[in-house]
């Protein structure tokens, strides 16, 4: 097993095919496994529904604009050192280069309901050892008004 690390973080989000609302990026010494992703939202219930991609990229993006921020990854062990990935949330002010249909996994979901996906093993969302790639958090489709989205990755490097 390797150095397991959490990310947290929460956006509202409009549907967008080009600007994330997150994403956890790797280096080029590491290979990130996503193994656990919950997704909520913590808005007021209301039937909104939204379905969000985790689609791959090749480059950083730009998350200073629009609530944009860097989320420092947390050791869930705390004997482990400073985590190698970087990891942002808020919508990208200028979206990283997404990899055409390279689509992960998608998930539906409505605002009143949590949902959690577990990888089976082996089976991890699995970045590449290359500068500035990663994974992100697209949201392709909302329904209603914009809807908060509260999200949460555990990985190992």
């Amino acid at each position: 097993m390797g150095r397991a690390y959490s990310v947290n973080g929460n956006c509202i989000n409009t549907a967008s095919s080009t600007l994330p609302i997150g994403c956890l990026i790797g280096a080029t010494t590491v290979r990130p496994r996503i193994q656990d992703v919950v997704l909520g939202s913590d808005a007021s219930p209301a039937d909104n529904a939204c379905k969000i991609a985790f689609q791959r990229q090749t480059s950083a993006g730009t998350w200073a604009g629009a609530g944009g921020a860097a989320i420092t990854p947390q050791a869930i062990d705390p004997g482990d050192p400073a985590s190698l990935c970087t990891a942002n949330q808020g919508v990208a002010s200028v979206g990283p280069t997404l990899t055409a249909s390279a689509f992960l996994l998608q998930i539906p979901f409505n605002q009143r309901a949590s949902f959690r996906w577990v990888s089976q093993p082996g089976k991890d969302l699995v970045i590449p050892a290359t500068a500035n790639n990663g994974i992100s958090l697209v949201p392709l489709v909302v329904g209603g008004s914009a809807f908060n989205t509260v999200f949460s990755f555990e990985f190992e490097e």
